[in-house]
């Protein structure tokens, strides 16, 4: 689960080299190639070399980093903020279907930018993943065919 989370901080990270690239005026920019990492492109559009590029992406990650384990926010100018957020305890279903109660734990979370959500949401757009609708089954063993009907019994009193 760690790995998956700073999997999507080094996603975030050079979606935030690309966001940043792009500057609110028009202006005429070479054609970009396709196989241009994202130091090569920041370099390109700031006029930095390579290596002054590729330090940058190698010192924002730990700064990023720092500053979110003390519990701040990090806003990225054009990306979006960074911000630590508490999941309360909680019951979910294990392995197998069975309840169980989740501890209650911190994680980061990315909110976009809005120039972000809208480049994201464009025509065309084709995303990295599509993750599937959320079933709810209170009762993965048992399906709706299965279901018996009503079978009240009389209650007995006792004397």
């Amino acid at each position: 689960m760690r790995t998956a989370r700073w999997l999507a901080l080094a996603v975030l990270m050079g979606t935030m080299g690309l966001v940043t690239g792009q500057s609110t005026t028009k202006t005429a920019r070479p054609r970009e190639a396709k196989d241009e990492t994202i130091s090569q492109r920041i370099a390109r559009e700031t006029r930095l070399n390579e290596k002054d590029a590729e330090k940058f992406f190698q010192a924002v990650g730990p700064a990023i980093r720092a500053q979110v384990q003390r519990g701040k926010s990090v806003t990225v100018p054009g990306l979006g903020t960074f911000r630590v957020v508490r999941v309360s305890e909680h019951k979910d279903l294990g392995a197998g279907g069975r309840p169980i109660v989740v501890p209650a734990f911190n994680t980061v979370e990315f909110v976009g930018s809005v120039e972000v959500n809208e480049g994201v949401n464009a025509e065309g757009i084709t995303p990295a993943e599509t993750v599937p609708a959320f079933e709810f089954i209170p009762n993965p063993n048992r399906t709706p065919a299965q279901k018996q009907g009503r079978n009240a019994t009389q209650g007995q009193r006792v004397r």
